[in-house]
């Protein structure tokens, strides 16, 4: 995904207690979220790790995007939870444009609760827990082309097979024709002399799309009027 945006944004006065709303319901739904899913013996275990914050993203709940005459507004709710303007940046012409032709927000958490590693006098690493202000980094994300490429294949796919009735029919009438090229071609082959190669032709042509028509007699697709 191409990131067209990604800058830290100011925090409104609801988002810490948004934030800790968040927390507990990530609690209830997949507490592996938070904190990367590590326990302290695994955190001390792996060496690369320093310190590793309790929430780095909102990415269980759903952001939405409003613009005013001064700023880009960013909302955030989740299930039994309305939603909270959680942070604002100043437009400019540059966001109006990408907000226009749909690019969609993602939120990255700085601070919070966390975990650090620490050394002791002992030679042995402990974990201690503390806690820094919040902040947000906001990421507004290119819509995918490719979505609107599968989107437009789709409808023509159901503009052309109207019913699953019409797409078995017309794979029927290909095979029968792979069948009669394959026969015609297999006795073309055995007429010039090479009796094992037209013998093949047949075979996976004729022998194989016929026996897959028969196959397909015991289907009987739906028909939708």
């Amino acid at each position: 995904m191409t990131i067209l945006f990604d800058k830290k944004i100011m925090l409104s006065e609801d988002a810490p207690a948004f934030f800790e709303k968040y927390i507990h319901y990530i609690h209830t739904i997949n507490p592996q979220d938070l904190f990367e899913g590590k326990k302290n013996k695994q955190i001390l275990k792996n060496k690369f790790i320093f310190k590793i914050h309790q929430l780095a993203n909102l990415d269980s709940a759903n952001l939405s995007i409003k613009t005013t005459n001064k700023n880009l507004e960013i909302y955030a709710d989740f299930p039994r939870q309305s939603a909270v303007k959680i942070g604002t940046y100043p437009i400019n012409r540059y966001l109006k444009r990408i907000i226009a032709q749909g690019a969609y927000p993602t939120v990255r958490i700085m601070g919070g609760r966390f975990k650090k590693v620490v050394p002791t006098d002992f030679d042995k690493d402990i974990i201690v827990d503390g806690v820094e202000p919040y902040g947000i980094i906001l990421e507004l994300h290119q819509p995918e082309v490719a979505n609107e490429k599968i989107r437009k294949i789709d409808t023509l796919y159901h503009y052309v097979f109207k019913s699953e009735y019409s797409l078995v029919s017309v794979s029927k009438i290909l095979m029968c024709c792979f069948a009669i090229f394959g026969l015609a071609l297999g006795l073309g082959f055995m007429f010039l002399g090479f009796f094992m190669t037209g013998l093949m032709v047949i075979v996976a042509f004729f022998g194989v799309n016929s026996y897959t028509l028969i196959l397909s007699e015991n289907y009987k697709p739906k028909r939708i009027e």
